[in-house]
């Protein structure tokens, strides 16, 4: 299944000009690549004035309600540019003024949702990451494979402060990996199983794109809240009951996966496009694609935020 018409917004060349001229002025006049992370989000902030008008009504309306879905596509975001090779890794600086241009303006439409930010742990801590195949990841759990799937998880559930969304930019597609992704808002879930999953019977591991001394799991719920405005915190591989003999534990997890299979969307992702995505209603997952690790490979920036600012400000700091 396709998004939904109604979560997609696809913008004219023309309307999206100005804030790439923006960007483009900010490259010039400074460093972007060595920007710290509290400067290039305000050096970001600059091109809010000039986002478009559709833009910023469908960002806000999506923000406030949600009416449709949890996900918001933003298509026609770049030129025609090329942007360089495809990096060699997630936490490669911001190298060449397109990629930098292309990194200022997912920050600035970002910036309308919530704060960016990142963990130290993850990436070196880079404000902006990209998403890229890497030799000798291509079947890890991150989103550094590429031969394998990545399955379905939410970002960062093994931490309270995971995010309440992300954005993907997509710098260079690759037409065999669709990005999937399916909302709690829709699944059916029979009353049993909501009962067990809405409890803190559950443990999720932290992933392995963490650099972590002593990683140790956390406890938490994973199908909770109204249903209008349900949440989940889901991962096919680090979540785990807390007893793992309790056989309703066990079927409750079986029981949701199946569930988020029959309602999966996917998305292959193109140049311009900007897909948001509400991590904690969303859970998301990609397809296999070859990777040739010749420089066109698949090529996408980005970057997560706090919707919260009494949140974000009790962490104490953009890189936490």
């Amino acid at each position: 299944m396709q998004l939904d018409a109604h979560d997609v917004l696809v913008l004219e060349r023309s309307e999206s000009a100005a804030a790439w001229s923006a960007a483009g002025a900010i490259v010039r006049s400074a460093d972007v690549a060595a920007m710290p992370a509290d400067e290039l989000a305000g050096a970001a902030s600059e091109i809010v004035g000039t986002l478009p008008r559709r833009l910023l009504r469908a960002v806000h309306a999506y923000r406030s309600q949600a009416a449709s879905g949890d996900v918001l596509l933003l298509r026609g975001l770049l030129p025609d540019e090329e942007f360089g090779s495809t990096p060699a890794g997630s936490a490669a600086p911001l190298e060449g003024a397109p990629a930098q241009r292309a990194a200022l303006l997912l920050l600035g439409v970002m910036l309308l949702i919530g704060e960016p930010f990142n963990f130290r742990t993850l990436y070196r801590g880079r404000l902006v990451q990209h998403v890229v195949p890497v030799p000798s990841m291509e079947f890890t759990q991150t989103s550094e494979s590429s031969s394998g799937s990545l399955d379905w998880h939410v970002e960062d559930g093994f931490s309270p402060d995971r995010c309440d969304y992300f954005g993907l930019l997509c710098l260079r597609g690759d037409r065999l990996a669709s990005t999937e992704y399916a909302c709690a808002r829709d699944l059916d879930l029979p009353a049993d199983v909501r009962r067990i999953l809405r409890l803190s019977r559950f443990e999720m591991a932290p992933d392995s794109a963490h650099q972590l001394d002593n990683p140790v799991p956390t406890r938490t719920p994973v199908v909770f809240g109204p249903a209008h405005a349900r949440e989940i915190c889901y991962d096919a591989h680090y979540l785990r009951p807390v007893r793992p003999d309790c056989a309703e534990d066990v079927a409750a997890l079986r029981t949701l996966a199946g569930e988020l299979d029959r309602h999966r969307r996917r998305h292959v992702m193109e140049r311009g496009d900007l897909l948001v995505l509400d991590n904690r209603r969303v859970v998301h997952a990609r397809t296999p694609f070859a990777a040739r690790h010749d420089g066109t490979d698949r090529w996408l920036l980005r970057t997560m935020v706090c919707a919260s600012v009494p949140k974000y400000r009790r962490r104490g700091g953009r890189i936490i």
